[in-house]
């Protein structure tokens, strides 16, 4: 008879890859009361960090393909979450921002995931969840996911 493994025995990469898929889960329940898909909250953090960027640059920043990206951000800006205007400078361009009701729901969507987080880490105390995100900051830095000199690089 074969016994359970251990935790010691659990591979990381299964914990993480575990982990990963669950968060994933809870930020998409999350943020589906809201109105919210997965690729157009991304696309409303990031403009939040550029607060104004070309659609093309967007895109290349996301790495979603430009045409996709052209169909969520219409869909953003029929809700008005997304101003989308042509570049004065080159007409060929579309320039976004997001818009005030954007970034109030980036806010909410932004209090919920923090709620699904919460919810995820409830088995540690504080001291616990702080040394937990500092472990994951230094494992991030070591293969420049998100680099800690650049906090903006990490956006969602």
């Amino acid at each position: 008879m074969t016994s359970a493994p251990t935790v010691e025995q659990v591979p990381m990469s299964t914990l993480l890859a575990g982990l990963g898929r669950d968060m994933t889960a809870r930020v998409r329940r999350a943020i589906r009361p809201l109105g919210l898909g997965a690729q157009q909250f991304l696309v409303l953090s990031q403009l939040e960090v550029f607060e104004q960027t070309s659609q093309a640059e967007l895109a290349d920043a996301l790495g979603i393909d430009r045409s996709n990206l052209a169909v969520i951000v219409a869909e953003l800006s029929h809700r008005g979450l997304v101003e989308r205007t042509r570049d004065q400078a080159d007409r060929r361009r579309y320039v976004l921002r997001p818009t005030a009701a954007g970034e109030r729901l980036l806010r909410r969507a932004d209090g919920e995931i923090a709620a699904a987080e919460a919810d995820l880490l409830a088995p540690l105390d504080r001291e616990q969840r702080e040394q937990f995100h500092a472990l994951l900051r230094r494992v991030a830095d070591g293969v420049d996911l998100c680099p800690t000199a650049d906090p903006e690089a990490c956006a969602e």
